[in-house]
């Protein structure tokens, strides 16, 4: 499963805005557009579609942007994408009317992958766009005593795949 640049830009709007959010003036369609590279027309469509599903409030004029609706740590990262993304159909038969596949109904991947959708989107609702834009611990202190990855016997060669 692949998100949609749509969703990802979504997301890095909100991100840019949470990180910001401690600032006096409003962020700017501008500023995140040259911060991440983006058109600042299309990100003038994600910003208009995030405010009109109540994520962001936008001011016009002269000291106008846009500010998070709600505090970041009540942004759940998985009711966004929910508004964002517009096909969850992971495989054909996910839409009965559209779907041709000989197997619907008789095969039990529609239901796993129904099962692995819903994982991934409740992971995502555990995550808030405040953890995503916490700092990040340096890793002496995070990691202190702690492997980056296990270690081998010298003896045991390289792992299976």
């Amino acid at each position: 499963m692949k998100l949609t640049q749509w969703s990802d830009y979504c997301l890095r709007v909100l991100m840019y805005c949470a990180a910001s959010s401690g600032r006096e003036r409003p962020v700017t369609i501008a500023e995140i557009a040259e911060a991440h590279r983006i058109s600042r027309s299309h990100l003038t469509k994600v910003v208009m579609s995030l405010a009109a599903q109540g994520w962001l409030e936008t001011t016009r004029g002269r000291g106008g942007g846009i500010r998070l609706a709600h505090p970041a740590g009540e942004v759940r990262v998985g009711e966004v994408l929910r508004g964002a993304e517009t096909d969850f159909a992971l495989v054909e038969c996910f839409e009965p009317a559209a779907s041709t596949c000989q197997l619907d109904g008789r095969c039990r991947l529609k239901a796993a992958l129904q099962r692995a959708l819903a994982s991934f989107l409740a992971e995502l609702d555990g995550v808030t766009l405040d953890d995503l834009v916490r700092p990040v611990p340096a890793v002496g202190t995070a990691l202190r005593g702690v492997p980056l990855s296990p270690a081998l016997p010298p003896s045991a060669g390289p792992r299976p795949r």
